[in-house]
Parts: C-alpha cells; structure tokens; sequence
C-alpha cells in the first residue's frame, strides 16, 4: 500500500543516516558510491531518489525479483510436514527426489 512504501521510505532515509555515525562508516559510504557511482552523492540526492519510489516501483520490482524465478526447495529430517507442491502449479516430477 502507498502507506507502507512511504513508511519503508521513511524508515530507509532515518537508517542511512545513522549508518554515518563515525569516519569509517563515512568513509565505507564514499568507497561504495564512487564504486557504484563514479562519484559522491550528496543525500538530499539520495533522499529524492528514495523519494520518488512509487508502489508501481516495488511491485514491478517484487515481480522481477521474486515471481520471475525459479524456486528451489531443500530439505533434511522429516518431510511429512513439506507443503502440498499441487497447489504452486509447478509440476510434481519438479518435486520427485525425496529422499527416505
């Protein structure tokens, strides 16, 4: 929901922020930008970036990362409690090397 991106905004801007508490972490930040980058951001051009994330943004987002993947699962111990794999669609031979 458009509250939950605006407090996940909120909460990103307040935590980088704090992680430049001390010369090492500063220090760590300019590395990594200049890497990233090629060059120092300052973090009012931070804070617009984060800014303008729109929902649209984290389901397209969540879409990429998350739903257009392959999925694998691994398990050790009893299986009997695994979910029922009929329900995802993903065919059942996808689940057939159970181990006993």
């Amino acid at each position: 929901s458009v509250e939950e991106v605006e407090r996940a905004k909120v909460n990103l801007k307040a935590t980088m922020l704090m992680s430049l508490d001390g010369n090492s972490n500063v220090a760590e930040d300019i590395g990594r930008q200049l890497l990233t980058y090629g060059r120092r951001m300052t973090p009012a051009e931070i804070f617009s970036r984060i800014d303008a994330i729109t929902v649209d943004d984290v389901k397209a987002t969540a879409a990429k990362v998350i739903n257009d993947q392959d999925h694998a699962l691994a398990a050790v111990g009893g299986i009997h409690e695994l979910p029922n794999t009929t329900w995802s669609g993903v065919p059942p031979s996808t689940f057939g090397n159970k181990l006993q």
